[in-house]
């Protein structure tokens, strides 16, 4: 899904796209006229590779997800850092890239299958 910059209201628009089994939903928001703040929710199952035995098993994913779009390069703002920015450059925020970036992201935390899980705790 694709929403252009332009077209998003001072008072936020809904937006809802997916991935496989992961879907994204939440408001879209613009913050100034180059930056749009988009929250909501990462949910669904991802297949993983456990952290610990590499077995695959299916990971259940609850987020919240809060990430920005900046329509060209994002320069900060009296000090203003943010450091969860997509870029992008043709004056739409592509919803399913923004996505997937969140996806990498949660993947890139340990994950544990449901029997090394038990040994975790032991």
């Amino acid at each position: 899904m694709q929403i252009e910059f332009k077209k998003i209201p001072a008072n936020g628009i809904h937006f809802e796209t997916s991935l496989g089994k992961i879907r994204f939903s939440g408001e879209a928001l613009k913050t100034n006229k180059t930056m749009v703040k988009c929250s909501g929710i990462m949910e669904g199952i991802l297949p993983h590779v456990c952290d610990r035995c590499a077995e695959g098993f299916e990971l259940k994913v609850n987020e919240r997800v809060e990430v920005f779009a900046s329509d060209g390069l994002y320069k900060d703002q009296e000090g203003e850092e943010l450091l969860n920015i997509i870029e992008f450059f043709d004056g739409l925020i592509d919803l399913e890239v923004a996505l997937q970036s969140e996806i990498e992201a949660f993947k890139s935390d340990y994950h544990y299958c449901g029997q090394c899980e038990q040994l975790k705790g032991e």
